[in-house]
């Protein structure tokens, strides 16, 4: 069977700088909720990364990230704080030419990470959050707060808080959702294997 080729003349089987791309671990991301992601679309030209609002914190820029996970770098990307930084505001994935969604890549690459049982500071305060998300069904900050660092931590924050609170940002008391029957219905969809 000949291989496929792209417009540009390039085979769809390899990377642009010509590596082979790593089909089993690429498979393992699209499955994990990346399959949308277009991970073989990539062209490593760095929109992505240009537009990333935590780029100065991460050491793996999302272009670098999608050239690992096509080369099947785990070990790497694993290794990297990168995944941790990635708020999925989604800006590398609307500014790319290509269609790539490094967003979706990275939210992929975190599941199958957690899933090999990878703990740090980053997975435990997801843990945290979804489950008082689950809890409540809306967010109470304070509680998040205490959870994750102590009391501690609320009394560092507590100027902040307050002026929040001032301006309406932050509720003093937990909020309820609108209609928990609804909440619990959707709650069950989105657990469903």
């Amino acid at each position: 069977m000949a291989v496929k080729k792209c417009f540009f003349g390039i085979k769809t089987d390899r990377q642009v700088d010509g590596d082979k791309m790593n089909r089993a671990f690429m498979d393992k991301v699209l499955a994990e909720g990346g399959e949308s992601a277009a991970i073989k679309a990539c062209m490593q030209c760095g929109t992505c990364s240009g537009g990333c609002t935590n780029a100065d914190l991460m050491d793996i820029l999302p272009r670098s990230l999608v050239l690992m996970v096509q080369r099947g770098e785990w070990e790497k990307v694993l290794q990297s704080n990168s995944l941790w930084l990635c708020t999925s505001c989604q800006i590398c994935t609307s500014r790319c030419p290509r269609g790539v969604r490094p967003s979706d890549v990275i939210e992929a690459v975190k599941a199958i990470a957690i899933q090999q049982g990878i703990n740090n500071d980053s997975t435990r305060f997801n843990q945290i959050f979804v489950e008082l998300i689950e809890k409540r069904g809306i967010l109470f900050e304070p509680e998040l707060m205490h959870k994750y660092g102590g009391i501690s931590a609320i009394r560092e924050q507590t100027k902040l808080g307050i002026k929040l609170a001032l301006r309406g940002k932050l509720s003093p008391l937990p909020a309820q959702v609108k209609d928990p029957q609804k909440f619990i219905q959707a709650l069950a969809k989105a657990n469903q294997p």
